[in-house]
């Protein structure tokens, strides 16, 4: 969704990084807190639809918040529809933990806050090129997919979907080859959706030990992503050598190429919640 380069106010702000919106955290309602409008976007309507207010010559103008504000609405439908985990949900770079609740400190946290940032916030464009996180569990690969989703979905406006390659995954798939199932014959409509996506994650990759159809089925959604150049996140607790032997190293190859390979190692995180 573009919104109006004449904007110097919002590209120059600190809090909404240029997007004319930021994610207040205070819950009022529900479970989450709530996308606001920035300070830095002139209001001159009060909010109130259709974003239209009289100027001195008493002539009726658009608001210059309108733009933000379809942005907002269009944005909080993109956050609905990603399929993000409860737990991952509305979670941005601050969200980032530096330490365990035990107080133990992970090294890699200012690594990764600092990466985020660089790529993600701070840059000009939208990215091209996602991250392969890999490592040990329990060292918040998957909190750190979901906040580069959550980031890149609030800043330009654009879908992602966040999917985990479980048994799920698959059998969703195989549903599609069967007449009894509602699925039926959408098996490229689900997978065009994942290759076409702007942004997506793909959780605990590796893990599959299936048939060579599921890893033809994995391999084509790689190979999609990769020849279009979209953004993509993959978290493994496998070793790298490990994906290399999947498919005979085509996705590996694949995967290096269009991922910034980070190590996630560290102390396991949900080991410290109990201590």
């Amino acid at each position: 969704m573009s919104l109006p380069a004449a904007d110097q106010k919002a590209t120059r702000c600190s809090k909404c990084g240029g997007g004319g919106l930021y994610y207040d955290p205070i819950v009022e309602v529900g479970r989450y807190g709530t996308l606001r409008l920035c300070e830095c976007v002139e209001c001159r309507c009060g909010g109130r639809a259709p974003y239209q207010y009289w100027d001195d010559d008493s002539r009726n103008q658009w608001c210059l918040c309108r733009p933000y504000r379809r942005k907002m609405t269009e944005t909080n439908r993109l956050f609905r529809q990603a399929d993000i985990p409860e737990r991952y949900k509305w979670k941005f770079v601050d969200d980032f933990r530096m330490a365990a609740p035990d107080g133990t400190r992970i090294d890699l946290a200012a690594t990764v806050y600092l990466r985020i940032h660089q790529d993600l916030i701070e840059a000009a464009e939208e990215p091209k090129r996602g991250y392969l996180l890999h490592g040990n569990p329990g060292t918040g690969k998957t909190l750190m997919g979901c906040i580069a989703l959550n980031e890149l979905m609030l800043r330009w406006a654009k879908p992602g979907r966040f999917l985990s390659l479980s048994r799920t995954y698959f059998q969703k798939l195989r549903d599609t080859y069967s007449a009894d199932s509602e699925r039926y014959g959408h098996t490229w409509s689900i997978l065009e959706e994942l290759c076409t996506m702007p942004y997506l994650v793909l959780d605990d990759f590796g893990i599959q030990r299936g048939t060579e159809w599921e890893i033809e089925m994995l391999y084509d959604l790689v190979d999609a992503r990769y020849g279009d150049q979209r953004f993509t996140v993959v978290t493994t607790n496998q070793p790298l050598d490990e994906l290399k032997n999947i498919a005979k190293g085509r996705i590996y190859s694949r995967l290096v190429e269009m991922c910034q390979p980070i190590p996630m190692d560290g102390p396991d995180y949900r080991m410290h919640l109990n201590e």
